[in-house]
Order: C-alpha cells, then structure tokens, then sequence
C-alpha cells in the first residue's frame, strides 16, 4: 500500500492516508467524509506512453525479422549472374540478344534444304537473285569438281611406281682431270659391265638394273674413284667424274641426290573430293541466302576444286556474284 497525501474539500487542511484510491476516507479536522482519488493519468498523457511500449515490444520483432530476410536477400543477390547486361535505359529500346551460332549438324540439316527438288525448280524458274544464281553455278563447279577427282583417281589407279620392282636403266657421263680435260682410255665399271671413254672423255652404260650401282673410274697415273648413286628407274642417268693424280683409292656416296617421286593420285584426288564438297556446302549457303562467310569460302574452294578448269571458271564468276548481294544475306 502507497501513502499518498490528500486535501480535504471542505477546510482544506492536508493530511496523510494510505486508503486505496476509491475508498471512503474522513477528514481528520472536520470529519467530511469524501473518497479517495486515483492515480488516473489523462487520456492525452497515456496514450503517447501506451505507444512507447508497443513500439519496444515491437521492435526486437522487427529487428529479428530484418536479420532474417537479410540471408535471403543475399543469396537472392549471390544467385544473380555476374554476366548479365544491366538493364536498358528506360528512353531507349532493349537491345535483343545476338543468335546463338548453330552447330554443325544444324548447319549441314539447314542447308541440306536448298537441295530440294521443289526449292531448285523454283529457283531455276525464277525470279531469282544474284545470290541464287552463284549458288546454281556453285552447284555445277561441285558436280565438275567431284567428277574431275573421279577421274583423278581412275587415272592414277592402276599407277605402277617404276621403284617398286628391278627396272632397266642407262648411264652416261664424262670424265676429266682437275685442270678440265677429257681423259680418254678411262675404265668406267659398274653393275658386273665395264666400258672406256672415248677421245672425248664420254661413256655410255646400257641395259643397268635400277637402284643402288657402284660406278669405278680406273686410268693408271690417276687415284681410282669409286661413287654410289641411285639409278632411276626407264630413265637414262648423268655421272660426271673427275680423276686426280697419284696413287690410292677414293669413295664418294652421292645416293642422297635421288628423291623417290610420289604418286600424283595419292595427294591429288582427295584434294579435289574435298574441294568440290565445300563448293556444294556454299552452294546451299547462297541458295538460301544465309551464311555469306560460307558460300564466299565455298566459292573460293570452287575455284581450287579444278573441274576440268570450267569449274574454276565458274566459281569465280560465282564469288563476284556474291559479293555484289551481299546486302540479301540474313548472317
């Protein structure tokens, strides 16, 4: 229980109680019974306090609800690409995002359409643009090139390379001193034959075995001199010789100087299958009017796909025509 002080209403002397408020109290002087008063607080003064209290009851709840949506807004912020554009100015129309290049098997299922019956008939009959009209000319330098490697290769098939087995050969030559003169009377041996040279210094072997020979140049006065070649094959050889004075014997290798030849088939023919299908690849790039980059690389392979040289002709008339539609090219 609270002592508070009181004043009586009637003669208004104060004096102590400790009553509760809304009790019945008498004045100790006049005997004026009157009730204790309350500790009521006005409206206008409790309501500014009430709100106090909500908002610090509140605010731990607020508090804990912030700290736990931050987490949520940071792995929102963490899941963003790093690599995504800012947004467009709102004046200015959103920029669309490049095509995506398509890969090989859309390439080739694309451009496998320009070859339809219907499509090339249409293109044929015209109208049609100077695009189109390379593409029909890429078309025929394909069908030219791939009959050139055809042929190409049926030419070269039967090809017996006069290395693979023994074949006859001739050798001839001259032989002379270190001041330049010709030697007559010289021996020359080789491949189990012997000959001598003439008043000239010349010689002539015939009827050789192709390959490694052993060629000896003997004449007494003179160091004997031995060189190893390789014959060529249904060819006649050069050896020229040159003697020096004295006494003793000397080899000389010259096999390296021989290089085996390749057959043409083996290089040639494949070279221009592959040509003449790349011709075919921008054939359908300029039908359709896309891939300008691959009918222009197309049409320069045309050029080297050979086609009994109409085709390369052909492709060349087909790259200018290229470059003057340019502008009809989607990529």
């Amino acid at each position: 229980m609270v002592t508070q002080q009181l004043e009586c209403p009637v003669c208004f002397i104060r004096f102590d109680t400790g009553r509760r408020p809304g009790r019945s109290i008498a004045c100790p002087s006049c005997d004026h019974g009157f009730d204790v008063p309350g500790d009521e607080v006005p409206a206008a003064e409790e309501a500014p306090a009430a709100e106090e209290e909500a908002v610090e009851e509140e605010a731990p709840d607020e508090e804990t609800t912030a700290d736990e949506e931050t987490p949520e807004e940071d792995e929102a912020e963490d899941e963003t690409p790093q690599g995504d554009p800012s947004p467009a100015p709102s004046g200015e129309p959103p920029v669309p995002p490049e095509p995506a290049a398509p890969s090989a098997l859309e390439l080739l299922g694309e451009l496998s359409t320009a070859y339809r019956i219907e499509r090339v008939q249409s293109v044929i009959d015209g109208p049609r643009s100077r695009a189109q009209l390379a593409g029909l000319l890429l078309l025929a330098v394909a069908v030219l090139g791939l009959f050139a490697a055809t042929a190409t290769a049926i030419k070269w098939s039967g090809y017996d390379s006069p290395w693979d087995e023994p074949a006859t050969a001739s050798l001839y030559g001259s032989v002379i001193d270190v001041n330049g003169t010709a030697l007559e009377n010289v021996r020359v041996a080789g491949g189990g034959q012997q000959v001598f040279s003439d008043g000239e210094g010349r010689y002539f072997l015939h009827n050789l075995t192709s390959g490694e020979l052993k060629v000896t140049f003997f004449s007494p006065g003179f160091r004997t001199h031995s060189i190893w070649i390789d014959l060529r094959p249904a060819a006649t050889n050069l050896l020229n010789a040159q003697l020096e004075p004295g006494d003793g014997r000397d080899v000389t290798n010259q096999r390296s100087n021989v290089v085996r030849p390749w057959p043409p088939s083996a290089a040639q023919a494949p070279v221009l299958a592959v040509m003449a299908l790349l011709a075919l690849m921008g054939a359908g790039a300029a039908l359709l009017e896309r891939h300008f980059r691959l009918a222009l690389f197309g049409a320069v392979a045309g050029i080297l796909s050979w086609g009994f040289l109409l085709g390369s002709l052909l492709s060349l008339a087909a790259l200018l025509l290229l470059l003057g539609d340019r502008e009809l090219f989607e990529t």
